[in-house]
Parts: C-alpha cells; structure tokens; sequence
C-alpha cells in the first residue's frame, strides 16, 4: 500500500485515467496520512456539533455527548456550515509550462481544483468552478448536489490551456456577476500586471468574499536551475531569447523572491489568504490551507 501522501503526489496522479480517480486518490490519501495534525478528527464529513452558548435552546443539546464528555454541545444543522465555494481556475496558455521532471501547471491545478470539488461536496457544500483566460472560458454555476461533481471534472478533464492572461478583468466580471457571498479559490500562476490583479482581488473582498490564492509556479520558473545555453520562450507572447541561466540566475532569484514577497504582503494586507505551491510537490500543503480557511469560516 501507499503512504497517503504518495497518493498526493503530481506526477503519480498524472498517470491515473480520470480526474474521477484523481479527485478520490487525492482526498482520500490526503485523510489517510493526515494524522497526527493540527486537524486530527477531520473527516470528509465536517463534525456536525458546535459548544453551547448561553440562549441557545436546550432542545438542541446532544445529551449523548453530554453524558461521554460532562460538556454541552449544540446540534449543528447542515445550513450551519455548508458554505458556497468559487474556484477560479486560470487556463492561460502559460499554465501549459512544465519544468524537468514535473507536471504541467494547468494539470497541477485541475489535479488541486478537482481534490478541491471532490472534498466541498463531500462536506454538502454548494460549489461552482469558472475557468479563464482573457475572459471566462468555461463557468458551471454553484450546486451541492454529489451529481454536480461530474459535471465539474468533465469540464476539467477537457480543459486545454489558451489564450493570455488578464486576471484583473476576469475578477472584475465575477465580482460584478456574483450576488451570492462565499469563498472564492483563485488557482494560477498570476502572471500578470500585478497592480491591476490586486485591484481585482481588493474587488472580491470589498464585496466580503473569503479569498484564498493558490499561487501555482513550476519548480524551474522559481529557481532557474538550467545549465548551458538555453532558448527561453513566452508562452503567451512568443518572444525568445538565448542566455545562459547561471549568468543571470542570482538576479532572477532575487526578483522572483521579491514578487512573491511583494504578493503575499498585499494578500495580507486585505484579509486574503496566501500560499504557494511548487508543482514538484504534493499537494497535501494546498489541501491544509483550504482545510485551515474553512475551519475559520466555520
């Protein structure tokens, strides 16, 4: 048998048929080796009991629990915790890149987006998913039904990367066509002008959405660890360029380092949670993050 968090690796996952089988090896092998954590006792089904607050109704007082554990807990009903969800899942044509030995990042973010959907409606969460590039490729609108998921990873399962990025506008529509408050999931690399994508995401929060960013970066594009002569080519552009990547690695270090400082303050600043995923690694780190968010809503 595999160790859980070998079911969570990319290029593991890569090779399986489906998204269905992804989305399940995922979050199940994520649960497995989940203990010990700071979220022992989760499940794929959220615990249904909060503790007692003076005015709440004796009514719903579990005495069961109460009785084991001489503490007063509330029945908690399923509108209770049951949240909307949005994952926004960027399908540029640079989402296509995929470093030595690694997953291409537009796979990297289905694999996440689909472990994503298979885990919210487990929980009976309503859950929508809106790929795009320029504009919205692709939008299923939010439903909680566990039929739904199909609908989700067949749309993820075709999804092929095109088009530039312009986050900013993308953000700017879906702000303005959203009526109902929830947790938006933006999955992408944020390869794009970083003032306007900031005024996008200032956007979702003046309209009280919980926002968190999965930053997606291929271990190469943070690191540079080419050697010799190398071609370098924009995926979205087509511009080149030839240089040898140890002449310039340290300076690229240093502004790659600078960017994602600069991102993960400004994510902070507003209330949005941040966290980077390099696409050589699993992705129990992105599964937590949402875990950890969720909990707060709750």
């Amino acid at each position: 048998m595999r160790q859980g968090r070998e079911y969570l690796d990319p290029v593991f996952l890569s090779k399986l048929a489906n998204m269905d089988l992804v989305a399940r090896c995922a979050v199940e092998g994520f649960f497995a080796g989940l203990h010990p954590s700071p979220f022992h006792g989760f499940s794929v089904e959220y615990s249904d009991h909060r503790q007692y607050h003076p005015g709440d109704e004796l009514k719903f007082v579990d005495w069961k629990v109460f009785g084991r554990s001489d503490r007063l807990y509330i029945k908690r009903f399923r509108q209770e915790t049951n949240a909307t969800v949005y994952i926004l899942l960027d399908t540029s044509k640079s989402m296509s890149f995929a470093g030595n030995g690694t997953v291409r990042k537009i796979d990297y973010a289905c694999f996440l987006a689909a472990a994503l959907s298979y885990l919210m409606l487990s929980q009976g969460d309503s859950t929508a998913l809106l790929l795009f590039a320029e504009t919205v490729v692709k939008q299923i609108p939010p439903k909680s039904k566990r039929t739904h998921l199909t609908a989700i990873l067949a749309a993820l399962q075709s999804t092929s990367p095109s088009g530039c990025t312009n986050l900013a506008n993308v953000l700017h529509a879906f702000a303005e066509a959203t009526k109902r408050r929830g947790m938006v999931i933006l999955i992408s690399d944020l390869l794009d002008d970083e003032g306007d994508i900031y005024k996008g995401l200032a956007h979702l929060k003046f309209l009280k959405h919980d926002v968190i960013i999965f930053h997606t970066m291929d271990h190469q594009e943070l690191n540079l660890d080419y050697e010799g002569l190398i071609q370098f080519e924009d995926l979205e552009s087509k511009a080149r360029m030839q240089t040898f990547p140890q002449s310039i690695r340290d300076s690229y270090r240093k502004r790659v380092a600078e960017f994602l400082d600069e991102v993960q303050k400004t994510a902070g600043k507003s209330g949005i949670d941040y966290c980077l995923l390099d696409t050589s690694q699993p992705l129990d780190k992105a599964l937590i993050a949402y875990l950890a968010r969720r909990k707060r809503m709750m």
